[in-house]
């Protein structure tokens, strides 16, 4: 009976590492762009890069957040840096945030530019080939630099 016990320990010990494991795997911003910080200095017109996800997480999706976050931070430096550009993790599952599915009509993982002026969103674009490029991140990073620089440059002309 005492090897019994420590077995249901010994699981029961796994199974919480895991969980806790788990836990430190979530990123850190899950919140909607409402909560950032945004220096609107470019006349109040800004974009948001919003990534969205749900609480399941696998590898692909992890890897669709990380390369979109490594293609515009190294794209797009200073316009990161004076927040005309800003970087959002958006967690869809958050009571908050679940809104954001049927405003952009989400059905998966995905990354949406918004263009907010004066506090409102006027325009935005879902770089749906990212699924599509995630097997090869140099193409990848290409097509969400090349359609957020798109996106910029098409957007100056209202400014």
């Amino acid at each position: 009976m005492n090897s019994k016990l420590i077995v249901m320990l010994a699981l029961w010990l796994l199974l919480l590492s895991s969980v806790i494991m788990a836990q430190d795997d979530a990123p850190s911003n899950t919140n909607d762009s409402t909560n950032k910080t945004i220096d609107t200095t470019s006349n109040g017109i800004y974009i948001i890069a919003n990534y969205f996800h749900g609480d399941m997480r696998c590898v692909t999706c992890k890897k669709l957040e990380a390369y979109s976050a490594e293609a515009l931070q190294a794209g797009f430096e200073g316009k990161m840096s004076d927040s005309t550009l800003v970087w959002n993790p958006v967690n869809y599952d958050n009571d908050d945030n679940k809104h954001f599915i049927d405003d952009y009509s989400l059905f998966t993982k995905a990354l949406i530019l918004s263009k907010i002026k004066e506090g409102h969103e006027v325009e935005w674009k879902n770089l749906d080939k990212i699924w599509q490029l995630v097997g090869n991140k140099e193409d990848f990073i290409r097509y969400v630099q090349e359609e957020t620089a798109e996106f910029i440059v098409g957007n100056k002309t209202d400014e």
